[in-house]
């Protein structure tokens, strides 16, 4: 972001965002500014800096008046502004969180992290993680909450974080999620533990017991459920899924078929069904990884009987888990999140 680019000012406007997300070094009217890490409000860009208290503040007291008064004018510009130019070249989002509003750098392509957290052995949470900007997530943990990799393997894993970072990602977890996704799947279940019957059958009605059952729960009706259906779908469907290998006898590569092929309802003749199995083991894959610690944090919080937001909760059509298992004691809960679009 050196000053005798001179880049236009959208352009300067998405490369700022991301510099200081990164915690770059920013060369700036002949002056070097060591950023650390930080989120980006649009206010930054307006706000007036008598005394700069960091690296941050400094960079921005000395930004171009010109370019402050066309920031001004243009960020909120409905179609052609600069954060709607952004977001529609998916370069950055605009997420809201603990009424405040950031802009992040969009630093990956989307794609899926399955992964589960077992709980005492007893059960499990499954999760299905849409990721749109999996690398931000990334950055988040290592920069922004100074989380580390650990393990042999090297690796973001829940089951390997001290305390202290536990609480770190516990506490930012809407962020992280903002940061990261743009929607997630959560089932805790034990049916996978010692399955009634076919653990494809009870992987396959798991998903679909999420989205059906609608006469049974009038708060989440016909149209809504489907809704949520076709949303999971849509975010989905041909997009690279990367899944952690919990699933054994199952292969990976029939548990995303499946779960694509349930969320399409089967009728490919309307919605063409496109799963895409990624190959990579846990620790090459950074969705899985994300996945991993989002699912740790939800796992902890059940198991603690702590309040789940920002997750909301999804009524589970029981008539998925056949007489037999209901008679074992087989259960299933389920939870979803979306990110707001604003």
């Amino acid at each position: 972001m050196a000053s005798n680019v001179n880049p236009s000012k959208f352009d300067f406007f998405v490369n700022f965002i991301k510099n200081v997300f990164l915690g770059e070094t920013v060369n700036y009217k002949n002056t070097t500014y060591k950023l650390s890490p930080t989120l980006v409000t649009p206010y930054d860009f307006l706000k007036k800096i008598e005394n700069p208290l960091s690296q941050y503040e400094r960079l921005l007291s000395e930004l171009d008046k010109d370019f402050k008064a066309t920031a001004k004018t243009e960020m909120y510009r409905t179609d052609r502004g600069w954060i709607s130019q952004g977001i529609a070249k998916n370069i950055i989002k605009k997420i809201d969180v603990d009424e405040k509003t950031y802009l992040i750098p969009i630093l990956s392509s989307p794609s899926i992290g399955i992964d589960t957290s077992g709980m005492n052995n007893k059960s499990s949470v499954i999760l299905v993680c849409c990721l749109d900007n999996t690398e931000g997530g990334i950055v988040f943990l290592e920069k922004h909450l100074g989380i580390s990799k650990s393990g042999r393997r090297n690796e973001h894993k829940w089951n390997k974080l001290n305390k202290s970072n536990r609480a770190q990602v516990i506490d930012n977890l809407n962020l992280l999620l903002n940061i990261s996704s743009c929607g997630l799947l959560a089932i805790h279940t034990n049916v996978l533990v010692s399955p009634v019957g076919s653990l494809i059958n009870a992987f396959r009605d798991l998903i679909d017991g999420c989205f059906t059952g609608y006469e049974n729960m009038p708060t989440q009706p016909q149209n809504v459920r489907e809704g949520l259906r076709q949303t999971f779908f849509d975010m989905c469907n041909n997009t690279p899924i990367h899944c952690d290998p919990d699933f054994r006898p199952l292969s990976r590569d029939k548990i995303v078929r499946v779960l694509v092929r349930t969320l399409s309802k089967r009728d490919e003749r309307l919605r063409p069904c496109v799963p895409l199995h990624v190959t990579l083991e846990s620790h090459e894959s950074r969705p899985i990884q994300i996945a991993d610690i989002i699912a740790g944090v939800i796992s902890l919080k059940i198991r603690n009987n702590n309040q789940l937001a920002p997750l909301s909760y999804l009524y589970f059509d029981n008539r998925k888990i056949n007489r037999k298992a209901r008679r074992k004691g087989k259960f299933a809960k389920a939870y979803y999140w979306f990110k707001i679009n604003s």
